[in-house]
């Protein structure tokens, strides 16, 4: 393949890829406008099959009143041979065969619609059964939806927390680094003034022993609890 076709090649792969990336975005979309499509299919399909079941019915009203009148004419033409009129009895007989031709007729349209009756109505129950089921498969892909919706800004928001609680963190150490800093100073600052103010050497000397006397208690206790010197009494 030369180059000009694997680039057109890749091209039409790309289109493809940002067709369904777009159809895949407006799934849900897409999805509620088939569902309501189909319903509004299904409620045509009742419509009409509610228009055939009223002509069935027509029909069926129209086959009952051409059999009465069919037994009346037969009843009616009997009663008039039986009264010598055979003119009029030839005319009813006339009648109940165009009655008869009409009967036939709607008997064999009325059998046919009902064919056709049972045959819409077991689609539209069918029908009616895949649009319940789809339904529930989309409240429960909507349900996941939102579920997953959710847990991904959880997510992002854990990820966003922990972000800011390791800089929070990072600068708490910072603050105790500095304060730590700052006391060795002042320390520092303090044993320097002992040293210029001549503080620092007495106290050495101190605890050497040199240049004066320390107390404790022990040494205090045996001073009061010592001999004690006699002082003279005055003369009279």
């Amino acid at each position: 393949m030369s180059i000009w076709g694997k680039l057109f090649t890749a091209m039409r792969g790309g289109a493809n890829e940002a067709a369904e990336s777009v159809v895949d975005s407006q799934a849900m979309r897409i999805l509620d406008q088939e569902l309501r499509d189909a319903d509004n299919a299904l409620r045509q399909a009742r419509s009409d099959l509610a228009g055939m079941m009223a002509t069935a019915k027509r029909i069926e009203k129209r086959i009952q009143d051409n059999r009465a009148k069919e037994e009346r004419d037969i009843h009616n033409a009997r009663s008039a041979m039986d009264a010598g009129r055979e003119d009029l009895a030839r005319g009813l007989a006339e009648r109940v065969a165009a009655v008869r031709s009409e009967l036939a007729r709607d008997e064999a349209d009325h059998a046919n619609m009902q064919q056709q009756q049972q045959a819409m109505l077991r689609t539209v129950k069918d029908t009616e059964q895949r649009i319940a089921a789809m339904k529930r498969e989309v409240e429960s892909v909507k349900a996941t939806d939102s579920l997953q919706r959710a847990q991904k800004a959880i997510a992002s928001s854990h990820a966003g927390v922990n972000s800011r609680l390791g800089s929070a963190v990072g600068s708490l150490e910072r603050i105790r680094d500095r304060q730590a800093q700052l006391g060795a100073r002042l320390e520092a600052g303090a044993e320097m003034a002992e040293i210029e103010s001549g503080a620092d050497l007495d106290r050495q000397l101190l605890e050497a022993g040199i240049g004066g006397k320390t107390s404790n208690a022990d040494d205090i206790l045996a001073e009061i609890t010592g001999p004690r010197e006699l002082k003279a009494l005055p003369r009279s």
